[in-house]
């Protein structure tokens, strides 16, 4: 009997050992993390280099570019358009040549002093030459083109404001992304710390049934429930590992920095102190600041109301909707340009040219050069055209109805989105004041409960159940904190945020959900 409880002791003394061997051994994460020193990461320095790599906001300045681009070709259609020309012609075959040459291969004849004089023109020594050297200047100056060039230039005016909208939007959409994936890293950092803290408690009171059960003071059934526990906990610490790989893969994704790259957060999301029965070098890469704890601040409820109050200004203030209102801007100016298709066109033209037909291939002197200078007005109008205009006028009118509705489009949902982000906001200060109490009740509970455990006063049924509601307030608790930090960052850029999809955004913590087993 000693010798069966020797070597049962010995193997209660070797279990956390072999946990930890197990643990190792089914974790690919833990054997591949690298080596090299973590490189600490504020929120601050996380915004700074995503506002400088963010794929988004180099898009968004693209299409800025190219309105400016544009804006200037419409700016064009106004000016003065003057082209150079510079020709050289050799000619093969010439009716002129070939008149002068009859008319020097004539005889003494009657008919030969005029075919002569004929070949010897200037005039048809200049048509007959074989080899013409031109060059032209040609300039043209519309009118008046019925104000289609005015309205070209005003829509190109608004386009361009609506894109540098877009580079704004982008930049606050980077921000809001970069905070919530930074608080969402924080997030799965604290449930994988709550998911260890779980599976040492569990380990710890598989150890304890295990004595009870070598002096024989416990029953078997006990400790094979004690161990059903302790491994219904693996499962759950595993996820939360996986989880907060994951997130932190996401943040380096948005920060364009090396996938290997290990980081230290080193902000918070102010929450409760972690679990004592947690080990010291659990929570090194976490920082928790007891005076950063949020408290209720007054002011973001007076902030929800004056916001909510004022919806309806606030939606018109917003760059969405101020991009669409451009987009009205814009398909009227077109439909004013398409219009004025069907009033006369303007213009003044030049054409200046200097000629040089000589016998040579290349002039032998500027004296060679003959100039040529034409100024002329024209006008054109479009008598029929097969019902062309009357089609471009009609969808351009389709276009600004479309315009106008998307318009309203973004205004209804840019109130909705007010309202919701101002309600998420007030729901998250609420969760988080609730979880306050809840947390630091359930740490009681479970302390008293392995008191209880210890002393067989309890059963393990009620540690566990104990146990599980510690875990769940203490995620609550974590989900309550990254929320209300993302809300509030929310709040603050939503002047400048796109529209999302159905108003506010859920919470991204509501589907980083923790496996909780008994």
């Amino acid at each position: 009997m000693m010798v069966t409880l020797r070597v049962r002791a010995h193997r209660a003394a070797l279990a956390p050992l072999a946990v930890a061997a197990l643990l190792a051994a089914a974790s690919p994460l833990s054997a591949q993390r690298p080596t090299a020193a973590p490189r600490p990461l504020s929120l601050t320095d996380a915004l700074r280099l995503a506002g400088a790599t963010s794929e988004a906001v180099e898009l968004a300045r693209a299409g800025a570019q190219r309105a400016r681009g544009q804006q200037a070709q419409a700016r064009s259609a106004g000016l003065p358009q003057v082209n150079t020309t510079l020709n050289w012609q050799r000619q093969l075959q010439n009716q002129f040549a070939a008149v002068a040459n009859r008319g020097g291969g004539g005889g003494a004849g009657t008919g030969g002093g005029a075919d002569s004089s004929q070949a010897d023109n200037p005039i048809t020594r200049i048509f007959a030459s074989p080899y013409n050297f031109n060059f032209g200047l040609i300039a043209s100056q519309p009118l008046y083109t019925g104000g289609r060039v005015a309205a070209g230039m005003r829509g190109a005016r608004y386009a361009r404001e609506s894109a540098d909208l877009a580079i704004t939007s982008a930049e606050a959409q980077v921000q809001l992304d970069v905070t919530s994936a930074y608080y969402d890293a924080l997030l799965a950092e604290r449930l994988a710390i709550i998911a260890d803290s779980a599976f040492v408690q569990a380990e710890r009171t598989l150890r304890q049934v295990q004595l009870t059960r070598n002096v024989g003071s416990t029953s078997e059934f006990e400790l094979i429930r004690a161990r059903v526990t302790r491994d219904n906990q693996r499962p759950a610490l595993l996820q939360a590992r996986t989880t907060r790989e994951t997130a932190l893969i996401r943040l380096r994704q948005l920060l364009d920095l090396p996938a290997d790259q290990p980081l230290q957060l080193t902000d918070s999301i102010a929450e409760l102190p972690v679990p004592a029965s947690v080990p010291a070098g659990a929570i090194a890469t976490i920082n928790v600041n007891a005076d950063s704890v949020l408290a209720a601040d007054p002011r973001v409820q007076g902030e929800v109301s004056r916001l909510v109050a004022a919806s309806d200004t606030a939606a018109r203030a917003r760059a969405a909707v101020r991009q669409a209102a451009y987009g009205v801007n814009v398909a009227e100016q077109q439909l004013r340009a398409t219009k004025a298709q069907r009033l006369p066109q303007l213009s003044a033209t030049t054409n200046y040219q200097r000629l040089a037909p000589t016998p040579t291939v290349l002039p032998r002197s500027l004296s060679d050069f003959l100039p040529n200078w034409t100024v002329g007005i024209g006008l054109s109008y479009p008598l029929f055209t097969g019902g062309n205009v009357r089609g471009q006028i009609t969808a351009a009118e389709a276009g600004v109805v479309e315009a106008r509705q998307r318009l309203k489009q973004a205004e209804e949902g840019a109130t909705l989105d007010a309202r919701l982000a101002a309600l998420q906001l007030t729901e998250a200060e609420t969760n988080w004041q609730a979880s306050i109490g809840t947390a630091e009740q359930a740490q009681r509970a479970y302390a008293i409960a392995e008191v209880r455990f210890r002393e067989g006063i309890s059963t393990q049924l009620e540690l566990s159940e104990t146990r599980v509601q510690l875990q769940q307030a203490l995620a609550n608790r974590a989900r309550a904190a990254r929320d209300l930090q993302v809300a509030r960052k929310r709040l603050e850029l939503l002047p400048y945020l796109p529209l999302s999809a159905g108003g506010a955004s859920v919470p991204m913590s509501a589907s980083m959900n923790m496996g909780i087993s008994r």
